[in-house]
């Protein structure tokens, strides 16, 4: 290092020379036979040199803030800052946040002229393990769309409700005034407090909720919390244990029963909110088809087709449907489309004979019948 540093000290030194017609050539020579001042502040008065003559120390200074903005374009991606101003969906999404390290810079600094945070006008508010993350991604093609990066659970958590509208807003993507904010946060669906807080906050707000057969997403949020248990060494009990008592009964007080009682937790939401700011995507046909749903949900928020069946291809890979534009190729990350494990088929049945009252009350209550099996 030391090497590197007397030699760059004297190409310092020959600048100055070059650049000063000769004045003071003569000091310049003594230096060049000389090591750099290498004491205490000896690196500060080498990369200064303060003994340079003001056009060396120009020239000096141009080359710093030539390297600075050299490397600042390198790292900040210049075509991100025009395609976000075009209002080009995201390029590239990491996980758990959503956002990789960089965007989390451009998404909590970067702010265009005309742009500011706002409140959501929409809200994922559930179901969990129903592909929230799946809906997100999916309207995240629309140009007219800015997603927050992360579940905020805001309107569910005492402490974080605590502090206030103002913090909530801040922590919104910048938009356009043509730009919906979309904030998803699944445990919104079956907390008590969430729906009159959202009324609180925007009485005309629209909410989306996505919805699987009952059963089946039992099975997936057992899936889930049973590969994160595993990965941290923790026993889990098997399936039928889970969701069965000894002496046969569903066990109502397993949250993933809880959950799937749809009509529970729907009325909750019916109180405060008019059926026409409600839309329930159907997650089973979102995995099949994905562009009818989302063209369905385009419609409802008011907002022009620029979702299309060209925005969707299937990954024979990953096994299910992948996202893309004239821009990007994108699937969910592999926590998404988990195998489940074998479930015995009496279990199952056992499972779905027990929701399905409480499926015939849902549908009665949203007005459509979503055909769940019931054996």
């Amino acid at each position: 290092m030391q090497k590197i540093v007397h030699t760059g000290y004297k190409i310092l030194l020959l600048v100055g020379i070059m650049t000063t017609g000769g004045q003071g050539t003569k000091q310049h020579l003594i230096e060049l036979g000389k090591d750099p001042p290498m004491g205490r502040g000896g690196w500060f008065w080498c990369f200064c040199c303060p003994f340079l003559p003001g056009s060396a120390r120009k020239v000096f200074v141009v080359f710093i803030i030539f390297v600075g903005v050299s490397l600042l374009i390198y790292c900040s991606n210049p075509f991100r800052f025009a395609t976000e101003y075009a209002h080009i969906p995201e390029q590239s999404r990491g996980s758990g946040s959503g956002y990789t390290p960089t965007e989390t810079i451009y998404h909590d600094r970067i702010r265009f002229s005309g742009t500011q945070r706002r409140l959501p006008q929409v809200i994922i508010v559930g179901i969990r393990k129903c592909g929230t993350r799946a809906l997100l991604e999916m309207l995240n093609l629309h140009p007219y769309i800015r997603k927050t990066g992360q579940e905020m659970h805001f309107f569910d958590d005492e402490e974080t409700y605590a502090k206030g509208l103002e913090w909530y807003r801040k922590k919104m993507p910048y938009s356009f005034d043509d730009q919906l904010t979309v904030e998803k946060t699944p445990s919104y669906f079956i907390s008590k407090e969430a729906p009159v807080r959202i009324r609180a906050m925007n009485e005309s707000i629209r909410l989306l909720i996505i919805v699987r057969e009952p059963t089946m997403r039992v099975v997936s949020d057992y899936t889930q919390i049973s590969y994160s248990k595993h990965q941290r060494g923790i026993k889990v009990l098997p399936f039928k244990e889970r969701v069965l008592l000894p002496d046969g009964e569903v066990n109502e007080s397993y949250k993933a029963i809880y959950i799937s009682k749809y009509a529970v937790h729907i009325l909750r939401w019916l109180r405060m909110f008019s059926k026409d700011q409600i839309h329930i995507v159907d997650g089973d046909k979102l995995i099949e088809d994905p562009y009818t749903e989302m063209d369905k949900v385009q419609k409802f928020l008011n907002l022009p087709p620029r979702i299309t069946p060209e925005n969707f291809y299937f990954n024979e890979t990953k096994g299910f449907y992948c996202m893309r534009n004239e821009t990007f190729r994108k699937c969910l990350n592999d926590s998404k489309g988990r195998r489940h494990p074998d479930v015995n088929p009496e279990v199952v049945s056992r499972l779905r004979k027990f929701f399905a009252p409480l499926n015939d009350k849902f549908y009665e209550l949203v007005g459509h019948n979503y055909s769940w099996p019931t054996s």
